[in-house]
């Protein structure tokens, strides 16, 4: 619209994070919103990251004029887990190509990269995921006209199912043991705790709602440049 002084292509906009960013980007005033989806639904446009011939072409036409690009394209357990975990990467050279000045990527939490480095189902999406990050921190770390954020969350809940791929846990369940994990003793012991299985099965799930909240404060350059742990992530919801 012609009020409108921001503009934010969000690609993977009809998944569980992706879908409540584009819900709230739209009840916001001042802002467009460009989505696209693997297939095209919901009103976004379709682009396929697991058979695009260029994801980098495509996304360079789609960020002219976007002021931010938020990519929460994510799969794990397909053949194509490399392929497709690794083209935000892509996405952030042609953004920056097509003149964007902010990224915000949903990644993974350190722990668990390292957890699933030495598993072969997480294997090849954590390859993706890493090179993905090495390309925007690359794209958008280097200047103070660009700049980037990547959310790190452990695990995130929302919708009313639960799911294998992507794994996921139903809004009502995920909610019971975000505030169990999130109360004060355990907060302090998931501080103390060594890294590994143990620090990860302490650290609260967090809903997608938080997670695409604190996604669009980073679109608007509200945040840090990494938000690694339940509480930044959640710190950063809340200006919104």
């Amino acid at each position: 619209s012609a009020a409108s002084t921001q503009k934010v292509l969000v690609l993977g906009g009809t998944g569980m994070v992706g879908s409540q960013i584009v819900k709230q980007l739209q009840s916001m005033e001042g802002i467009d919103v460009v989505a696209t989806s693997r297939d095209g639904r919901d009103g976004t446009l379709p682009l396929d990251f697991s058979t695009s011939l260029d994801v980098s072409v495509e996304v360079e036409k789609l960020a002219k004029g976007c002021t931010a690009v938020i990519s929460t394209v994510g799969v794990i357990g397909t053949p194509l887990d490399k392929k497709v975990n690794s083209g935000s990467g892509l996405a952030a050279e042609a953004a920056k190509k097509a003149g964007v000045e902010r990224f915000v990527y949903i990644s993974v939490a350190p722990e668990v990269r390292k957890f699933g480095q030495g598993i072969d189902l997480f294997k090849e999406y954590m390859i993706g995921k890493q090179s993905s990050e090495d390309a925007i921190v690359s794209n958008f770390g280097n200047d103070s006209k660009n700049s980037y954020t990547l959310i790190e969350p452990t695990f995130i809940y929302g919708g009313d199912k639960f799911g294998i791929n992507p794994p996921r846990v139903a809004s009502g369940y995920g909610s019971i043991i975000e505030s169990i994990l999130a109360s004060g003793p355990l907060r302090a012991a998931t501080n103390i705790a060594p890294e590994g299985v143990i620090k990860i099965a302490l650290e609260p799930p967090i809903s997608a709602e938080a997670v695409a909240k604190a996604a669009i404060a980073s679109a608007l350059r509200k945040t840090d440049s990494v938000l690694d742990t339940y509480d930044k992530i959640q710190q950063a919801a809340k200006t919104i």
